[in-house]
Parts: structure tokens; sequence; C-alpha cells
């Protein structure tokens, strides 16, 4: 599945959003002619999690831990993909927006505020973040982690629709 670097669909809910500091848009084409709702998509973006990620993710935990910033976004998969599903709050993760071509999540810590966003137009689906900065450190912290998220959104949204036939 190729994916492709967009701009944000003029119907996103995240097109409502405030400038942020940092956006990124991509978009892929979904396999076949089953109905997939954004929840669904969602869930399978967050549940699915390659070895290599994991691991990034438990030193990224270990490297933020003493700044003080949030870790552990999915203790138990099983309850992630459950709240995903359902559109309710888990973890670090708050449901801000949905309606049926889309679902909206925010991550808020001391250091930024990241929205992400699943949007489903026709087979076309798009995946969105936008980033905003709340002090230094999150200028700092999001530099670094920037070249990896572009790498992780990609790959997921891949092995997502490999895995799950989606």
């Amino acid at each position: 599945m190729k994916i492709h670097r967009s701009p944000l669909p003029a119907n996103s809910l995240l097109a409502r959003y405030p400038a942020m500091d940092y956006s990124d848009c991509f978009r892929g084409r979904l396999p076949g002619t089953q109905p997939v709702s954004p929840n669904e998509l969602m869930a399978a973006f967050w549940t699915t999690m390659p070895a290599w990620l994991n691991v990034l993710f438990k030193i990224r935990d270990l490297l933020v831990r003493p700044f003080g910033l949030k870790t552990g976004t999915a203790d138990n998969r099983e309850e992630l993909q459950e709240a995903l599903l359902k559109g309710k709050d888990y973890g670090l993760m708050s449901a801000v927006a949905h309606s049926a071509d889309e679902s909206v999540i925010s991550l808020d810590d001391k250091h930024l505020k990241a929205y992400f966003s699943i949007y489903i137009e026709e087979r076309d689906v798009y995946i969105s973040t936008l980033v905003q900065f709340h002090n230094k450190l999150g200028v700092a912290y999001f530099n670094l982690i920037r070249p990896f998220h572009k790498i992780v959104v990609k790959n997921i949204f891949r092995q997502v629709m490999r895995e799950h036939g989606i």
C-alpha cells in the first residue's frame, strides 16, 4: 500500500482547529469494499505495534521520565482497543471529536498537545497530526522525535491495512 503526503481534507474536523506549530497528513487507499469506521482504524492503529516500536516507546519513557512527562500510553491493549472503538478516553488519550467519517484523539502533557485524526472519505484514509507546543521543552522534544514520527505513522498505517485486511 502506498502512503502519500497529503493536505488536510477540507471536511476534516481538524480543519476547524486553530493554527498549530506542526501538522502533517498522510493518505492511503482502503483495499476491498468492506466498510470500516474511523474508530475501528483508530483502535487498530494504536494497538498494532511492531516489536521495534515497543522498544522505541520504552526507551522514550525512560528518557522523558526525569522531565516529568507522562509515560505508558497502552498498559492494557484490550482496554485501549475497547475505549477507542467506543470513542472513549483511555490513559493519555482523550477522545475529543467524532463523526461518521472521522475520529480525533488528543494527547496532552505539560510540554505539548497533539491531536491525531483518522478521516475516511470514500475509500481514502487520511491520518493527520497537529501539534501545539506548550513551552521550549515541547519544541526540543518534538524536534527530536519528528523524524521518527513520520516513519512510525507510515509504517503502522501500512501494517494496519496488511494485518487487519482493512
